[in-house]
């Protein structure tokens, strides 16, 4: 929001064109009264507003809303072909690439399957990907905002390198290895960020449209094959002091405990990684919440002792930063069905009062938390009109 300092008249003409455009974003369509209700700005303000961002390819109008009375209002919209970010997913056994529109929305992707090794020419393959899915779409790349990159594992200060990544099966590797070749700007982030940082995103995306204040604050225990988090606050990823806050994975949850993937003994992520309910029991996941549901006694057993160890570790993170926590990555869509017993056990293991509403999973879809990254370059670019 605007401080109580004294302020330019150029400032406060950007301040409300940022404001009519992110009303305008955040909503499917919307017409200039709408906005000036919604704002509290004349519509002399509104119109020159609309006619900058129009003039800039920003927004479109297309149609009418259904007349009350009088001259039917225009739907005002964002055009979402303006502007353009590109994802770019690195895993063990598969490199994925998606185009993402001004929208967030996904319009198009693709994949290879191809072994990640520090000693090939990986970053060859990347580019490649990243060309042809432009080109396929006949995107111009005057719109390319950036290039997003995710990876799993522990990186330096300024990202320019993976300190450990076991899934990987790699350490100390230059991200330039990757990122050397590409024509446009780019960032390489952790993977369990970036899906939190989508999930953020995407769940307030049109949910305050009429709000200028900051988002709160959220803490995510991403839980995949690797159990990672993050913390997001004002539309940035929490950093720490160097770069590992929100490394929920690695928290000691039985001292001398079973041997994690980081060489250590008892961490968070050898309890709550995925392969504890499936590749562990020499099932697959699906196979293993099947058996479960149907009352299977090694797998209700097993589950048991998940949940325990989940609401443990989601529990000590609650006493230390009293923040919204989120639970993501692609085994939270197995747990919505055990959501209340997952808020229930919270409950009862809280020293202070609370009714668990401070817990949730996430809704986000595993496309859309795959995108983290580039959505980014959207977040940034909006923020900047």
């Amino acid at each position: 929001m605007i401080s109580s300092q004294k302020i330019t008249t150029s400032e406060v003409r950007k301040y409300n064109k940022n404001r009519i455009f992110k009303l305008i974003y955040n909503s499917s369509a919307i017409s200039r009264q709408e906005i000036a209700d919604t704002l509290g700005l004349s519509l002399p303000t509104i119109n020159q507003n609309i006619k900058l961002l129009k003039d800039s390819g920003l927004i479109v109008m297309e149609g009418s809303f259904d007349s009350t009375g009088g001259r039917k209002a225009q739907m005002i919209m964002v055009n979402a072909d303006a502007r353009f970010a590109i994802s770019v997913n690195v895993r063990a056994n598969e490199l994925k690439v998606a185009l993402i529109d001004l929208n967030g929305e996904i319009r198009s992707q693709k994949s290879v399957d191809i072994e990640f090794s520090p000693e090939s020419d990986y970053g060859v393959k990347v580019s490649e990907l990243v060309d042809d899915i432009i080109e396929e779409n006949n995107i111009n790349t005057d719109n390319i905002l950036g290039i997003g990159i995710t990876m799993p594992g522990i990186f330096n200060s300024d990202n320019t390198m993976i300190i450990s990544s076991p899934p990987l099966n790699t350490r100390d590797y230059k991200t330039d290895n990757i990122t050397s070749r590409l024509k446009y700007d780019y960032t390489v982030q952790n993977d369990a960020r970036a899906s939190a940082f989508a999930d953020y995103w995407y769940s307030h995306k049109n949910e305050n449209a009429h709000m200028d204040e900051s988002y709160h604050d959220k803490f995510y225990l991403m839980i995949n094959d690797g159990v990672g988090g993050a913390c997001v606050s004002n539309d940035k990823i929490v950093q720490g002091e160097h770069n590992r806050y929100g490394e929920f994975g690695h928290m000691t949850l039985y001292p001398d405990g079973r041997k994690c993937m980081c060489g250590k003994k008892g961490c968070v992520e050898s309890y709550l990684s995925a392969r504890n309910l499936s590749s562990d029991l020499g099932i697959q996941i699906d196979e293993f919440f099947k058996k479960a549901s149907e009352g299977d006694a090694q797998c209700v057993k097993v589950l048991d002792e998940y949940l325990d160890n989940l609401t443990t570790g989601i529990n000590n993170l609650y006493v230390i930063f009293d923040r919204d926590i989120v639970i993501g990555g692609f085994v939270s869509r197995y747990l919505l069905e055990y959501e209340e017993n997952i808020r229930q056990r919270l409950i009862d293991k809280y020293s202070f009062d609370t009714d668990g509403r401070y817990f949730s999973i996430s809704s986000c879809t595993s496309e859309r938390t795959d995108t983290g990254a580039a959505i980014m370059f959207l977040s940034e670019f909006i923020n900047s009109i």
